[in-house]
């Protein structure tokens, strides 16, 4: 079985067209597909719900913007709750520059036995498209700083979000992490969690993507200060073994920050198949 994991911001704009082009490919998989509607302002909600199709689709609700990092975490947790270990997640931008025709290739080295699959824009056959150079350059950075720094070397993007994972992977990364399983609440997540898991002993292997922020509707919802930051705090984080899996603590739940909780409730779309999925957030 494979599960989507789509964090969604203020994408109404976007999602017609995600959802246009994943229905297909989800309906093909026999997929099942959870967005995060993290506390979108801009009806994302409504326009998910008018466009659902006949997919079998949740929504996680926020009603508050907590960041990506959040987001995935929930996101993943919630498909956590329905999936076995060998079951595939899949996570995707919402804002339609995930290029769907890679993710055979990706599900294909999946099945070999990789546990996480990247879609890499600086792997050789990759580029992004339409990205302002700043960016380009600080995307750049952050990957070759950590490919260097987290020993993942023969991977060529580390930041990105179009990934596969091994949900059995991934919850021996939650039952090991507890709460912390993803700590950063920004773009910066999607590092630190890869760091999680290859730390944790996940082999990875990554396929060649472009990138085409010409698709795309609306503004990036990267702020450049609060990015870097974080960056340097997952750096710094490395390096003093905080990213290594901590001893087993009974205190762990105990001790989880309020802002964080659990996946507890559902709300199936209209129109989706019969045995909808499993439980999702509102918080």
């Amino acid at each position: 079985m494979i599960r989507f994991v789509i964090p969604a911001y203020n994408e109404a704009e976007n999602i017609p067209r995600l959802l246009a082009d994943l229905a297909p490919v989800a309906r093909e998989l026999g997929a099942r597909v959870i967005i995060v509607d993290d506390g979108s302002t801009d009806g994302t909600g409504e326009v998910i719900r008018e466009h659902a199709q006949d997919m079998h689709l949740a929504v996680v609700t926020h009603t508050v913007n907590r960041g990506l990092g959040t987001a995935i975490n929930t996101g993943i947790r919630s498909a956590l709750k329905e999936s076995s270990d060998d079951d595939a997640i899949v996570t995707l931008e919402a804002d339609t520059t995930s290029d769907l025709s890679d993710l055979p290739r990706m599900i294909e080295l999946f099945e070999r036995g990789n546990d996480v699959v990247l879609a890499s824009v600086y792997a050789p056959g990759g580029k992004i498209v339409g990205v302002a150079g700043w960016r380009l350059a600080a995307s750049k950075s952050v990957s070759n700083t950590f490919r260097y720094l987290g020993g993942l070397r023969e991977m060529h993007t580390l930041s990105s979000l179009y990934r596969v994972y091994r949900a059995g992977t991934l919850r021996k990364a939650a039952d090991t992490y507890g709460y912390l399983l993803v700590r950063e609440p920004g773009f910066a997540a999607n590092v630190e969690l890869l760091l999680k898991l290859y730390n944790a002993g996940a082999t990875v292997a990554e396929v060649p993507t472009t990138n085409d922020w010409t698709t795309r509707k609306g503004e990036s919802k990267m702020q450049l200060k609060p990015t870097v930051v974080a960056y340097l705090r997952v750096m710094a984080a490395h390096l003093v073994g905080r990213i290594q899996p901590p001893p087993v603590s009974p205190l762990a739940e105990a001790t989880a920050p309020k802002g964080l909780p659990e996946p507890a409730a559902a709300t199936a779309i209209e129109g989706s198949p019969a045995g909808g999925p499993a439980p999702v957030a509102h918080g």
